[in-house]
């Protein structure tokens, strides 16, 4: 599915307020919208052609191309986005995980940053900061990241979550129980547990765990949800 924040942002303006040249970003979007992904793509290559919202379009473009599991086209396209506007905060978003996706972990870190300084006030994005983070092994950055975006929201439990797995590769479990505490008083309880059994299966005498590695037990990050 693609990214619903984004998605909002992207949304289809009421017929009343459309005008010719908008007609095939929107057909876009609404085919996206539909899982019509090949003639979406379509769509937007033709609101390209016409010089249609051309950054919010490169942005679309590259949702697809993710959807499509075709990574590298999303990159081109999400770096096209930031070009064509370099004040387009969701660009920088989406080429920092898409960055953190390819390995290119010192690249998603500066696209990360890129976009807190256009929207410094944006949870998700010190939280994805932060994650970038931790792939590099900056550990004392990743917690400082964690931490900001918990005095914009102190019970974001996708933020606790990721600070107690910093302290748990960190091998200091008193620190990640605490976290695990935080989640189950203040948000959610399942992902309370979920942060429990990482802390259970890798304990202070366990070999140390590969951060970016799924094992047969999953890849711990995976456990956070959607954000809506």
């Amino acid at each position: 599915m693609l990214h619903k924040k984004i998605l909002e942002k992207l949304k289809v303006r009421p017929a009343a307020e459309q005008d010719d040249d908008d007609c095939h970003y929107e057909s876009g979007l609404e085919l996206t919208r539909q899982a019509r992904h090949v003639e979406a793509l379509a769509e937007f290559r033709r609101a390209l052609k016409s010089g249609e919202r051309v950054a919010e379009t490169h942005l679309a473009v590259g949702l697809v191309y993710e959807h499509l599991g075709q990574f590298d086209d999303a990159l081109r396209s999400f770096t096209e986005a930031v070009r064509v506007d370099t004040y387009l905060v969701e660009g920088y978003m989406r080429l920092g995980l898409a960055y953190d996706r390819s390995g290119q972990f010192l690249k998603a870190v500066g696209m990360h940053l890129k976009a807190i300084r256009l929207q410094p006030d944006d949870i998700e994005l010190r939280t994805n900061l932060a994650r970038a983070y931790f792939n590099v092994g900056s550990y004392a950055e990743a917690i400082k990241a964690y931490e900001q975006a918990l005095q914009i929201d102190p019970e974001d439990g996708a933020a606790h979550y990721g600070l107690g797995l910093v302290y748990l590769d960190l091998e200091d479990r008193t620190s990640a129980l605490e976290q695990q505490k935080l989640i189950n008083k203040v948000t959610d309880a399942a992902l309370a547990e979920q942060l429990m059994d990482e802390i259970d299966r890798q304990s202070l005498h366990s070999p140390k765990p590969a951060p970016k590695q799924a094992d047969e037990s999953g890849n711990p990050w995976d456990n956070l949800p959607a954000r809506s």
